[in-house]
């Protein structure tokens, strides 16, 4: 059975060449191949003879119209087709659109709560540091420091520095005074 098959295969393999064959539709590499190989097969030889044969016992029928009933019913059956399709594909085109919409919809409302609920997470707390050590802040410029065991009255500090640099400000009565440039940054401070 399996020898069979494979010759069934095979003869449908060559007379599908053959068709191709006598129809000029092969590479001419092919067409050489194919030549050589009914050379060599006389039953593949006799199969493009026939085929030649039916071909042209077909070519030389005369061609006849259809009839116009017949014409037109397969018309109409195309355009009930053809609209039904349409009808089809439009409901799943427009079912895909809002299924895309909906699925944007979803991704943009998940990830804004992601985002969000993790920034609430990364949000630094107030952090208590079982050492009761006090290490210093930097600054870019200066460093403050703490100190452990005194208690510093830090409002009296700061209002005392917030004194310091009001006493540093400059009334200016005439801003254009000294300034050739009338459109500049009028400056106020002392003069250190």
């Amino acid at each position: 059975m399996r020898k069979n098959e494979k010759k069934s295969k095979n003869m449908h393999t060559y007379e599908n060449n053959a068709i191709r064959y006598l129809m000029k539709e092969m590479d001419p590499s092919e067409e050489m191949e194919f030549e050589k190989e009914m050379r060599e097969d006389e039953n593949l030889l006799i199969e493009v003879e026939s085929l030649r044969a039916s071909n042209k016992k077909l070519s030389d029928l005369p061609f006849k119209n259809p009839p116009e009933k017949l014409t037109k019913a397969i018309t109409q059956q195309a355009v009930q087709t053809r609209s039904r399709t349409k009808s089809s594909t439009s409901h799943i085109t427009f079912f895909i659109k809002r299924g895309i919409a909906a699925a944007i919809l979803l991704s943009a409302f998940t990830g804004g709560y992601v985002y969000y609920s993790g920034y609430a997470e990364t949000q630094p707390e107030s952090t208590v540091t079982d050492t009761d050590t006090v290490e210093p802040w930097v600054d870019r410029n200066e460093i403050l420091k703490f100190s452990e065991g005194e208690q510093v009255d830090q409002s009296s500090t700061i209002q005392a520095d917030l004194n310091r640099s009001y006493q540093k400000l400059q009334l200016v009565n005439d801003p254009t005074s000294g300034n050739s440039s009338g459109n500049s940054i009028l400056l106020t401070g002392s003069s250190n």
